[in-house]
């Protein structure tokens, strides 16, 4: 079940943006990340994004890796490891109003799940639309999966997501954002808020400074409800 369901979230962020031929944005990062709550570790991650649109279509994806090794009693060992995936279409009725359809999916077995997979549908408008200022509002119903690590179990389970996301351009060669989605579910409610601060250093090369938390009000066995991550990436836009 679990690579079945990774290989179709991966097969749906791979389609999403099959359809956009222009109005393209893609970027990668590379950069440091020091983490607190169910890991304590420096290390590095790698991600990767793409924007689409093309007439009343807007799409993104993105991959992200985390991945940690480390000296404990003279042998090296994985001290952490995280992958991320995730992908959304928007169908634009108007200027400011939208569907969406999103997908994502986390392999993270230090946060008590083997892996979580979540999907919604819904709609959402764009209170601001501006070139310097955007600020959209969303939400639907979906449906999360979550597989206990250690163990056989599977949780499946309705949710409701609602979203948000701001994005200001403070001048021509920096920006700040701040994006927040909260699943609502049946068992649990897991929250996460990504604020950064993108500054442009040379040609398409930019500094990112980050802050991520992420909340589960009811965590798996032994596993923290909040853990955050404060990094500070190189990004190549193209």
């Amino acid at each position: 079940m679990k690579r079945n369901s990774i290989a179709l979230l991966c097969m749906a962020i791979t389609a999403v943006p099959a359809f956009a031929e222009d109005g393209i944005k893609s970027s990668v990062e590379l950069g440091m990340v020091m983490t607190s709550g169910n890991s304590e570790t420096q290390s590095t991650n790698a991600k990767a994004s793409v924007e689409m649109t093309k007439a009343k279509w807007r799409s993104a994806a993105s991959l992200e890796a985390l991945n940690v090794t480390g000296d404990v009693n003279g042998e090296t060992k994985r001290l952490s490891e995280k992958y991320q995936g995730a992908g959304k279409v928007s169908y634009l009725f108007s200027e400011h109003a939208y569907s969406f359809l999103a997908a994502d999916g986390i392999h993270d077995p230090f946060s008590g799940y083997s892996y979580q997979v979540s999907s919604a549908l819904g709609a959402g408008y764009r209170v601001i639309n501006q070139k310097a200022m955007v600020f959209d509002v969303e939400g639907g119903p979906g449906f999360r999966q979550s597989k206990v690590r250690g163990s056989d179990e599977t949780l499946d389970e309705g949710m409701f997501r609602i979203g948000a996301k701001f994005t200001y351009n403070i001048s021509e060669t920096s920006a700040f954002s701040e994006e927040f989605t909260a699943d609502i579910g049946e068992e649990s409610t897991i929250s996460k808020s990504v604020t950064a601060l993108t500054a442009q250093v040379a040609g398409n090369l930019a500094m990112k400074a980050s802050l991520t938390i992420k909340n589960n009000d009811k965590p798996a066995p032994g596993a923290d409800e909040t853990d955050s991550e404060l990094g500070v990436n190189l990004v190549y836009s193209f």
